[in-house]
């Protein structure tokens, strides 16, 4: 997919994500989209989401494995569990699309769950059973944000540098 293609918004953070004044190369990009509606007719929820959840991280493991960005590997699965499970947790609309972009540098993760609600980072008590994602992707994650019109939550990661060969 051409950088062009990528939403203004994503590709400014993308933009301020790497070198000055460089835009990077985006070596793959996955977007799946799930039909809410087929996902959990008939079906119990959480673990409908569970199972969706794990199918995205072992996807982003394999994506990252081949790009050889093995060390984002756990912080990736992270993120993809709490943007994932949020969408299904919050999401309005009838679909929720995952998109994993893998750029020069840098790798982004993004969910459009169809709701114009935005996600609020809260501080959740010790005693709560959840409320915590939000505070995880922002502790992890490189950057975050939400769509102006609230659909969408994405982070990125950054990529470690490589290191060059002593010669």
């Amino acid at each position: 997919m051409a950088v062009a293609a990528l939403d203004p918004e994503i590709l400014e953070e993308l933009r301020t994500g790497c070198a000055a004044n460089a835009i990077p190369t985006v070596l793959d990009d996955l977007s799946l989209i799930l039909d809410r509606e087929y996902l959990t007719a008939g079906g119990d929820v959480p673990s409908t989401t569970a199972v969706w959840v794990g199918r995205l991280r072992r996807i982003g493991r394999a994506k990252l494995n081949v790009w050889g960005l093995s060390a984002l590997v756990d912080d990736a699965q992270l993120l993809i569990s709490e943007l994932v499970t949020n969408g299904f947790r919050h999401g309005s609309g009838d679909q929720i699309t995952f998109r994993l972009v893998i750029g020069t540098g840098l790798l982004l993760l993004e969910v459009d769950d169809g709701s114009p609600a935005r996600p609020q980072l809260r501080d959740a008590g010790p005693d709560s059973l959840s409320g915590r994602g939000l505070f995880l992707v922002d502790a992890i994650a490189s950057s975050w944000g939400v769509s102006p019109d609230g659909t969408r939550t994405w982070c990125t990661l950054k990529a470690p540098e490589k290191k060059r060969r002593s010669e």
